[in-house]
């Protein structure tokens, strides 16, 4: 593989499209749509930096993410900071992504709602397919700290009869 000598605007933009598509496919728990986010060896390791893998999907086991969340009530994935640069020839990374995220977790409990917030950075390799596009060839998902908190769900009026 070669990598780019640079990032086009176009390929930004793909890269950022790609991994918003990440965060909604988690948030509607949407297996397809998550699958084909990655390439056919894609793989997800959440690994805090430096330290032992706590879980790892490959392929189409990929879409095994999905159970992590299964057990809240909703999920929201804001995707704010992102970084992407051009790989390297020497190890054969065609693109890298530093991406930062907020994911709220919703859950009804027997003390009432919470909200679990992880504050997520998402380290990336990305693979150029042949018809142009970008593909997450490997995700690293560090949870630097969380915080949980009472949550409170919008109450809606009732109609007035």
């Amino acid at each position: 593989m070669t990598a780019p000598a640079s990032l086009t605007v176009e390929d930004i933009s793909f890269l950022n499209r790609l991994v918003d598509a990440y965060a909604d496919a988690i948030d509607r728990r949407d297996v397809a749509a998550l699958l084909a986010l990655f390439t056919a060896e894609g793989r997800v390791r959440v690994q805090a930096e430096g330290g032992p893998v706590e879980s790892s999907y490959e392929g189409p086991a990929v879409s095994g993410l999905l159970s992590t969340v299964a057990g809240y009530d909703r999920t929201f994935h804001h995707v704010g900071g992102r970084v992407f640069e051009a790989g390297s020839q020497d190890d054969g990374v065609r693109a890298r992504g530093r991406i930062h995220c907020v994911a709220h977790h919703y859950q009804r409990t027997a003390n009432g709602p919470v909200d679990l917030v992880m504050m997520i950075r998402y380290l990336d390799n990305y693979d150029r397919t042949a018809d142009g596009n970008w593909l997450i060839a490997d995700r690293q998902v560090v949870v630097d700290w969380t915080e949980l908190h009472p949550a409170h769900p919008l109450r809606r009026p009732r109609p007035s009869t």
